[in-house]
């Protein structure tokens, strides 16, 4: 493993043009997102059960892919070919929508966006597993944070080219060709992204501090030991994790679908205030990702999910309550970067339990989290219909507040046997520590 050295004690040197090149492969997503519910209701006659299809499709794919490609990146040797197979996959996915479009066929967009999906999970799950192997421990969650944030830029670029494009086009003409065509673009795209990823990237290059003191060898030695012993408490722990991300993920999806339809039935019935007004919010709590991403490095993970789940329920109350579609923007903007600082803190916390096993870690991980989002839409759904609008909302932030214990319990059993600790401060308990592995080591030694 070459060593390199290291970007303000955060990355490795070649971690942010390894993020630059992912802009590329970003370019279509807001835009996608965006059409293609519209043309499948205004172009192809689809229903709301069918276009409800087309959004699934996309998470089950998604959901099917990661899984998979989680046991396969611990076993290849090349994340970086994984990641070239999933950008080509993405951009041939691309120009199957693009087809649909100018057909007019549901089917095809159905059979383009589920592959995109699946694409998608073999390219981020390596991904992901490299932005782990290239950060310190201690700002992964800034690393995952820069991660989502190069990813919102590669969609606001996108965006403007696509709508811009779009909008020039139509004062034209109305050939579905012409002024679909950023799709293809978006594809060729892709195409390039991984061809320069696989070519520039190189995956050997891991972040590593190198001290030659005691205390680093025994943490060493440990992490070996803990990679390889798997204690009953750690089992459960994982257990508990997964089940974790199933029901997050579900509270996280059962009331953000029907969002947009919440604010135009109840807040503001002008379709192009709401448009301006909800729209850019996600792009732009995105950039704050780093932002967001530093600061909860800094929390233990028992503190930091107890504050973003505690202030995210207040928000949802907040966002309910709200007569005023700026009121209810701005909101929304806090919701957003609450909800995103949660999800920072999982991806910190599950990305430490294993550095041989980082993969399936994921995938299984991926597998239980977009399970969920396709679950959560169909509770909501049901919920409106059955009781009330207001109902997906207020069961979100009773769920929300009910699974802060099972994540501490999650934590409390895995937090001894992670195989990359969170680093306590300087002083009397970093004493502690180096004293309590010593035990810990020693003992290890005389049971062999």
């Amino acid at each position: 493993m070459k060593l390199l050295k290291v970007d303000e004690n955060r990355f490795t040197n070649d971690y942010t043009q390894m993020l630059r090149i992912v802009i590329l492969n970003s370019l279509g997503f807001f835009f996608l997102g965006f059409w293609i519910p519209i043309v499948a209701a205004e172009r192809m006659g689809a229903t709301f059960f069918q276009i409800g299809l087309l959004v699934v499709s996309n998470v089950i794919g998604r959901m099917i892919s990661g899984f998979i490609t989680g046991f396969i990146s611990d076993r290849v040797k090349s994340k970086t070919s994984l990641v070239l197979i999933g950008s080509f996959g993405r951009g041939i996915s691309y120009f199957i929508i693009y087809a649909a479009f100018i057909a007019n066929n549901i089917f095809i967009l159905g059979i383009g966006h589920t592959a995109l999906g699946f694409c998608a999970g073999v390219f981020w799950v390596p991904f992901n597993i490299l932005v782990a192997e290239k950060s310190n421990k201690n700002h992964r969650a800034y690393a995952y944070g820069k991660r989502d944030s190069t990813n919102a830029i590669g969609q606001i670029i996108g965006a403007t080219f696509g709508f811009m494009f779009l909008m020039t086009a139509s004062a034209f003409t109305d050939n579905p060709i012409l002024i679909f065509s950023p799709i293809p673009i978006y594809g060729i795209a892709n195409f390039i992204a991984g061809i320069i990823f696989n070519k520039k990237v190189d995956e050997s290059i891991k972040f590593s501090v190198l001290n030659n003191n005691d205390s680093d060898t025994l943490s060493e030695e440990l992490t070996l030991e803990k990679e390889v012993s798997r204690p009953k408490s750690m089992t459960i722990g994982i257990i508990f994790l997964l089940l974790l991300l199933f029901l997050a993920s579900i509270n996280g999806s059962i009331a953000r679908p029907y969002m947009n339809l919440y604010v135009i039935k109840f807040i503001e019935n002008n379709i192009n205030l709401v448009v301006w007004a909800y729209l850019p919010t996600g792009l732009i709590a995105t950039l704050f990702a780093p932002k967001l991403g530093k600061f909860v490095d800094k929390l233990p993970p028992l503190v930091g999910i107890t504050i973003t789940w505690t202030l995210g329920s207040v928000m949802t109350w907040l966002l309910i309550s709200a007569s005023n579609i700026w009121v209810f923007s701005f909101l929304l903007l806090f919701d957003l970067m609450i909800g995103m600082s949660a999800g920072l803190i999982f991806q910190n916390f599950y990305s430490r339990i294993s550095t041989k096993k980082r993969g399936k870690i994921f995938g299984v991980g991926d597998f239980f989290s977009f399970l969920g989002a396709v679950i959560g839409p169909l509770i909501g759904g049901m919920v409106w219909d059955l009781i009330s609008p207001q109902f997906p909302f207020i069961i979100s932030i009773f769920v929300e507040l009910s699974l802060i214990p099972l994540y501490l319990a999650a934590v409390y059993l895995l937090i001894p046997h992670m195989a990359e600790s969170y680093e306590m401060k300087k002083g009397k308990s970093s004493a502690l520590r180096v004293k309590k592995r010593d035990h810990l080591y020693r003992n290890s030694k005389n049971k062999k």
